[in-house]
């Protein structure tokens, strides 16, 4: 008798372009339904309203969803000014509205200007943020104001792109959980007339780019002409937005086995890590063994004590 061949699954992530009206669960949904397997998750919500870059994993990519999340993410926006609502966004009901009211475009710049760097954001009352194990959506139906903690994020660029009054268009680059309508609102209000956000395109998300991104019928025809394999994005390639360390091969069945890693095992280290920042450890060949944390910056490694732990696996990848 010959071998028995098993079907193996299909896993990487799938760079998909979400449609807007939809939520990011009901595209998961729709993925599953095409590629007829339940084992597949988003990387971080849109909201309906929201168009763009939604990384989905698929199969044992799913073990990476969580540090998918981490990446920095690219918008364009496009926020009305003079009308609040209570979603901060069009979806909402109208709170506040302002008439008559004069925004002058230096104005609008130097304010806009304000929000780069380190800010605070309250979070939406209508967002899927959980406050006591519950999702704030799901208070916020329930009535009644929730108390919210400020988040600190980083606008690390925000470009005018146009200013047609009342609407403003936007681009964005900012870290992860930075919230777009909290952002549109915070202008609005330094402004004095109230704002929402209009529209969300999501360009890019960590090594994830729009001019890449499948809609649903483009991932169902290259599904029905068996090119998936073509389509799906390898862990490896997926985690490649996260700084990289190199260690010697012979230490690559000690880190598959979840070991510590000693400044001893280091071959070469990037600059400006930070305590506790999240790393990619590559042995022979550049292969990926693990996801590890870093105990000291990186301006500490010189010199070190060749025994002293520097790197924490939290993630290990027996076979990509």
């Amino acid at each position: 008798m010959g071998e028995i061949k098993v079907k193996q699954e299909p896993s990487g992530v799938l760079n998909i372009n979400k449609p807007a009206g939809i939520t990011s669960h009901d595209v998961v949904d729709a993925v599953r339904k095409i590629l007829a397997m339940r084992k597949i998750g988003h990387t971080g919500t849109l909201d309906p309203i929201a168009t763009g870059v939604l990384p989905l994993c698929v199969g044992r990519a799913t073990k990476i969803a969580q540090y998918l999340t981490q990446a920095d993410k690219e918008y364009l926006i496009t926020m009305r000014l003079g009308v609040t609502t209570d979603t901060l966004d069009a979806d909402g009901k109208v709170l506040s509205q302002v008439e008559d009211f004069t925004v002058e475009q230096k104005k609008l710049q130097e304010i806009m200007q304000g929000f780069v760097g380190e800010i605070q954001q309250i979070p939406p009352l209508f967002s899927a943020k959980k406050v006591g194990g519950v999702r704030l959506y799901k208070l916020a139906r329930q009535g009644g104001e929730v108390e919210r903690k400020p988040i600190t994020v980083k606008v690390y660029e925000l470009q005018l792109l146009s200013y047609e009054p009342p609407f403003v268009r936007f681009f964005v680059r900012c870290s992860k959980g930075t919230y777009a309508r909290a952002l549109c609102d915070d202008i609005g209000r330094a402004l004095g007339c109230g704002a929402h956000l209009v529209s969300l395109v999501r360009t890019k998300s960590g090594p994830f780019d729009i001019k890449d991104a499948l809609t649903l019928d483009q991932l169902k025809e290259q599904t029905r002409q068996g090119r998936l394999y073509e389509t799906l994005i390898s862990m490896d390639e997926a985690l490649s937005y996260l700084p990289a360390i190199r260690v010697l091969p012979e230490m690559t069945r000690a880190i598959l086995h979840g070991a510590f890693i000693p400044a001893s095992a280091v071959v070469s280290f990037p600059p400006g890590l930070t305590k506790g920042e999240v790393v990619r450890v590559l042995g022979y060949k550049k292969k990926l063994l693990s996801l590890a944390k870093i105990r000291l910056p990186s301006e500490e490694f010189e010199g070190i004590d060749p025994r002293k732990i520097i790197l924490t696996s939290i993630r290990v990848f027996s076979n990509l």
